[in-house]
């Protein structure tokens, strides 16, 4: 019994470890994106909400596509922007897949979390090519800061830290005067707007986080007694997650200044 709630518990950190800081900044986001599409609506109406979409929402939808392919569901409709939606809906991946396919249901969750996924994506690529010094600034950082060697504090400490010097990175006075410092902004802008998580990809993402569990906790028993220890596997996941971590948090700064942005405009319009 003993050794069960050893193997829970270990389960539940990992579990919380690898997915808490995904699903909690993208519940902020959500908030930040509806609120902000609430103002930018109120001040110019349906063609405010498009002002970044052109860019986000394909990227958001992308991100479903892409985990739809690698769990193996099929995608029975697809459209990656709907500039003429009457209910709000700016995009949508519908698909189907074997529920007793346990691979294809825990691909529920990294369904649902895919926006996420290919928003952070888009924003490495975009800082490596358009904001290269920054790049390696923020990577110099990382590799001057990885030997933790233990899941505690410390290691949360360690992705903050990353999380402010990839923001002081991008923001350094050398940058203002280049062209590819304006464009990252844009993009940055486009893909935190649209980077959250909807009530549908929370829903679809449920499913998959139960299973997700329960793969883990089976193999972290199964690893008990064959003597692998999957905490050094963790650990090596756990010293990428700077990379997630660090981008998560300037997707919400970018998000965050998105809404003040559109708020102040509400209140110039007389609208707010």
């Amino acid at each position: 019994m003993d050794l069960f709630i050893t193997i829970l518990k270990t389960s539940i950190l990992e579990l919380l470890y690898l997915t808490a800081l995904i699903i909690a900044i993208g519940l902020l986001l959500g908030i930040l994106e509806k609120g902000t599409n609430r103002n930018m609506q109120r001040a110019f109406g349906v063609k405010g909400i498009m002002t970044f979409a052109f860019i986000g929402t394909p990227i958001h939808e992308l991100g479903h596509a892409i985990m739809c392919i690698i769990f193996g569901h099929k995608i029975t409709r697809m459209k990656l922007i709907d500039t003429h939606s009457t209910n709000g809906v700016l995009g949508y991946v519908e698909h189907s897949y074997n529920p007793n396919n346990i691979y294809q249901r825990v691909g529920n969750f990294f369904i649902g979390i895919g926006p996420i996924i290919s928003g952070i994506f888009v924003l490495i690529i975009g800082l490596h090519f358009l904001l290269p010094q920054s790049f390696g600034l923020f990577q110099n950082h990382l590799k001057s800061n990885s030997n933790y060697n233990i899941l505690d504090i410390k290691l949360i400490e360690w992705n903050m830290l990353a999380s402010i010097g990839l923001i002081k990175s991008i923001f350094v006075l050398n940058n203002f005067a280049k062209a590819g410092f304006w464009i990252f902004i844009i993009l940055a802008f486009c893909v935190s707007s649209h980077i959250a998580l909807s009530k549908p990809d929370i829903k679809g993402a449920l499913d998959g986080f139960i299973l997700l569990f329960i793969v883990i906790f089976v193999i972290n028993f199964i690893s008990h007694y064959l003597n692998i220890n999957t905490y050094d596997y963790l650990l090596r996941i756990g010293k990428y997650n700077a990379y997630v971590a660090s981008f998560l948090i300037m997707a919400l700064v970018f998000s965050a200044i998105s809404f003040i942005v559109s708020y102040l405009l509400c209140l110039i319009k007389g609208v707010a």
